[in-house]
């Protein structure tokens, strides 16, 4: 297929760089945005997997639970639920998001996609958008203490949302859903996961030599207990 065209910048502020880029095939353009959370890796990872509070932070999100999780493969399964405004219909999606740990470049990334379950069926009343995909990619800096966040999504909401409104509204997203990660990060600590990922051998090369200093938390805690919800 062809290639996506260049990257342009929408907006550089709050240390948030918003870009842009036609994708073939597709009126509705790719968005990215990247930013430095003021938060170790582990933290930032366990605030990303935490289906149920992703409604404390993430735009717009009315409902968030886990359908079907994985821990041996790193793979979960989620609903999610945008609220928008009247008169315009409320937007979910079913997305199948997984950790792939990146040893080499010493990063962490997450691809997500909208897929169909039996156990998410439509919602009257909602749209289920037909396409959505992106990632998350984090990154340790300033010496394991802060990560750099990369957070990409091409999406179509579907119904008859005009392709203007649509890529309006995506303009906003990627600096909004950073703002939210900066906040959340400070409000909730999962020590358990935490701890797990500084103590497995690719958490541990993938934050460098400073995991060792400050891989503390109550290991006792089993991590399968942390981020399981019920609907």
């Amino acid at each position: 297929g062809k290639a996506a065209g260049p990257w342009e910048k929408v907006s550089n502020s709050d240390g948030i760089l918003v870009e842009r880029r036609t994708v073939p095939g597709s009126n509705l353009k790719e968005f990215r945005g990247r930013g430095v959370v003021d938060a170790a890796l582990p933290r930032v990872l366990a605030v990303l997997q935490d289906a149920p509070h992703r409604t404390e932070w993430m735009s717009d999100c009315s409902s968030s639970y886990v359908i079907e999780e994985n821990h041996e493969k790193r793979t979960q399964i989620a609903y999610h639920r945008t609220k928008a405004p009247w008169p315009v219909a409320d937007r979910d999606s079913i997305n199948r998001a997984e950790i792939r740990l990146d040893v080499d470049n010493r990063r962490i990334v997450l691809p997500f996609e909208g897929i169909e379950h039996p156990k998410g069926p439509p919602v009257k009343g909602v749209v289920r958008m037909p396409f959505i995909r992106g990632h998350w990619i984090l990154t340790a800096v300033r010496g394991g203490k802060a990560t750099e966040v990369e957070y990409q999504v091409h999406a179509n909401p579907g119904g008859s949302l005009p392709d203007w409104i649509a890529n309006l509204a995506s303009k906003k997203l990627p600096q909004q859903t950073l703002l939210g990660l900066r906040r959340q990060v400070k409000l909730r600590e999962y020590p358990a996961l935490e701890a797990e990922i500084l103590s497995s051998p690719e958490g541990r090369q993938i934050m460098g030599e400073v995991a060792k200093a400050s891989a503390t938390g109550d290991a006792s805690v089993p991590a399968a207990s942390v981020g399981v919800a019920t609907p």
